[in-house]
């Protein structure tokens, strides 16, 4: 089975995973390429943002089970001086910070009444990560007179957590990838393996910590934070996030949370797993 998954390190455990009990089949791609490389042909399973997912749910089915959701996200932030509480903010992102950036003007307006204007860069400032996001000032057509003080993710201010603002707000952890496959085509195989994958990385965290040597940074998040089941609460919160992107012109409608089917099987290997994971 070949895997083709968006490099970001809310996703990395759950990609470690992936890499050592697929070797060689797991290939990571940006936000930008993910999506591309499996309707092109050249993966059967991608992960990719939850926005993304949901929006393209003419061309890809949702696979059901596993996913990446958690409370706080480390590395999903925006740093914003006095402009916090403004009736209109300016942000500026790399591609890669496309769902981040989305993300924030959703929590900035439903939590703070703000409007965000989006300003999409081929690249960031030197020494900011491409999936940062940047404060900066409005121009006078977006309603501000292009004097307020640019704040980043690595200058001073108020850091804004924006998994926290979402769970504050909508009362729901926030999905921060999905499982897809192409429209319409058989995924009962790849369900069931990434289902095992996913048991298996939930079961054994502490193991996993240790031999992979992560960082601090996400240590704590692989132990402590980040979620892999896409249960009742993360379905919940994908409900939310569908009536969002309709409501700010994402899409023309709003869509069902649907995912692909799985047919039941009395003699399936990783029944006990799956049911280590559901709990």
């Amino acid at each position: 089975m070949r895997i083709v998954a968006w490099q970001h390190p809310v996703n990395e455990t759950l990609i470690r995973a992936l890499e050592d009990s697929f070797p060689g089949s797991v290939q990571r791609a940006s936000l930008v390429e993910t999506m591309q490389v499996l309707l092109d042909g050249h993966a059967d399973i991608a992960l990719v943002p939850s926005d993304q997912a949901l929006s393209s749910q003419d061309d890809v089915d949702m696979l059901p089970a596993v996913g990446v959701s958690s409370w706080a996200n480390p590395w999903m932030s925006l740093v914003v001086g006095n402009q916090l509480g403004a009736a209109t903010m300016g942000i500026m992102h790399a591609p890669e910070g496309r769902s981040a950036a989305l993300l924030a003007g959703l929590v900035l307006k439903e939590h703070y009444n703000t409007v965000v204007a989006l300003h999409e860069q081929k690249q960031l400032p030197e020494g900011l990560a491409g999936h940062a996001l940047v404060t900066v000032p409005l121009t006078e057509e977006e309603g501000g007179d292009g004097a307020a003080a640019v704040a980043s993710d690595s200058g001073e201010g108020i850091a804004l957590d924006l998994g926290q603002e979402w769970s504050e707000m909508a009362g729901y952890p926030f999905v921060w990838s999905l499982f897809v496959g192409r429209k319409d085509e058989n995924h009962e195989d790849a369900i069931r393996a990434v289902r095992r994958v996913a048991a298996i990385l939930d079961r054994d965290r502490v193991d996993l910590e240790r031999a992979w040597e992560l960082d601090d940074v996400h240590s704590d998040f692989f132990l402590n934070d980040v979620r892999f089941a896409v249960d009742d609460l993360a379905v919940a919160s994908l409900t939310q996030l569908c009536d969002h992107l309709y409501y700010y012109g994402i899409t023309d409608e709003i869509l069902p949370v649907q995912f692909a089917s799985l047919p039941p099987s009395e003699s399936d290997e990783d029944d006990d797993l799956s049911g280590d994971f559901d709990e």
